[in-house]
């Protein structure tokens, strides 16, 4: 069994959540509905954070704490510790792993268990708009001081940490995260020749094959690399994960193409083995270039990931199968 607290279990999370990241990325407005609450202990760094947009909201305060601060989010101002130490907070997009005996499931984010999460006395709670309404708001609020952001956490993910990182006194680890990623993304694009690499990213599942555009996580940091994107991968549109006909499929090709596929024993990851397979069997896919070229490679689920993390777990693929193998 993978433990909580290794790299592999937060890729399963993230490729679960990753099955229905379609209505995500496409309608704003909807939320899948296995994303859970978690209270998880403050030593972990948060990967997303508060928004600056802000209205008014005087009600909400941290009570006893004598050091605060007031933090200005999308519904309203909030007074919250300088240092919180418990954090109930959505979705795994949203956190570093926690250990494994510092994290509750609380239930949908829609509608969590107001009494489990009141018994856990959490002195900050973080959500995103998208997954509340300001009726839940002012309930969450009177659980404990209650911060919604309303971020773009695909292509924002730096600025979200580092405001986070203010938000938890964080600031330190996230210097230090971002100074790893820089030296490592300095190290990549001094041995290659990006503008001559076209590199393609793509997720399947059982029904189709998708893709990524540059309005992603993995779209910014390729683009911070200097690598260039098939056409349909630019990212023109709003759209972010862009769904690609089977008749279509050389819309998919390039010089290189990474196939996101959980490195797990996980149900999920047999399940795009399986479709992954599939695909492999249509007699287009081995019309692909890049299928001939040899340049498909299978990466695990850290590509769907927001943060520092992650995208230096990228940019080591990005060194092993580019530059390494050119």
């Amino acid at each position: 069994m993978t433990h909580q607290n290794s790299p592999s279990y937060l890729g399963q999370k993230l490729a679960q959540s990753a099955q229905a990241m379609g209505h995500r990325l496409t309608h704003k407005h909807r939320f899948n509905r296995q994303r859970r609450f978690f209270l998880m202990g403050a030593g972990a760094l948060m990967v997303s954070a508060c928004t600056s947009k802000a209205q008014t909201d005087p009600s909400s305060s941290v009570g006893s704490t004598s050091e605060t601060k007031q933090i200005q989010h999308a519904f309203g101002t909030t007074e919250v510790a300088t240092t919180p130490r418990r954090i109930a907070v959505l979705d795994y997009f949203t956190v570093a792993p926690p250990a494994e005996n510092e994290i509750d499931d609380v239930g949908n984010p829609r509608a969590p268990s107001l009494a489990r999460l009141a018994a856990l006395k959490p002195d900050l709670i973080l959500a995103p708009k998208l997954a509340i309404e300001e009726d839940t708001y002012g309930l969450l609020s009177r659980i404990a001081p209650t911060v919604v952001f309303d971020n773009d956490g695909f292509t924002e993910w730096q600025a979200l940490t580092q405001l986070c990182a203010e938000l938890m006194g964080k600031e330190a680890e996230a210097a230090q995260l971002k100074a790893d990623y820089e030296a490592k993304l300095q190290q990549l694009k001094s041995q290659l020749d990006a503008s001559q690499i076209q590199v393609s990213v793509a997720v399947v599942n059982s029904e189709q094959v998708s893709v990524f555009s540059k309005k992603t996580f993995i779209g910014t940091v390729l683009d911070a690399a200097g690598l260039s994107r098939p056409p349909k991968q630019m990212g023109d549109a709003d759209t972010r994960l862009l769904p690609i006909s089977l008749e279509l499929l050389n819309e998919i090709d390039g010089d290189v193409l990474f196939v996101i596929e959980p490195q797990s024993q996980t149900e999920i990851a047999a399940d795009v083995r399986a479709a992954l397979e599939k695909i492999q069997a249509n007699p287009l896919w081995n019309k692909l270039s890049v299928v001939q070229s040899n340049q498909v490679y299978e990466v695990d689920a850290y590509w769907f990931g927001m943060g520092y993390i992650a995208a230096n777990l990228v940019l080591d693929d990005l060194m092993e199968y580019i530059v390494k193998a050119s």
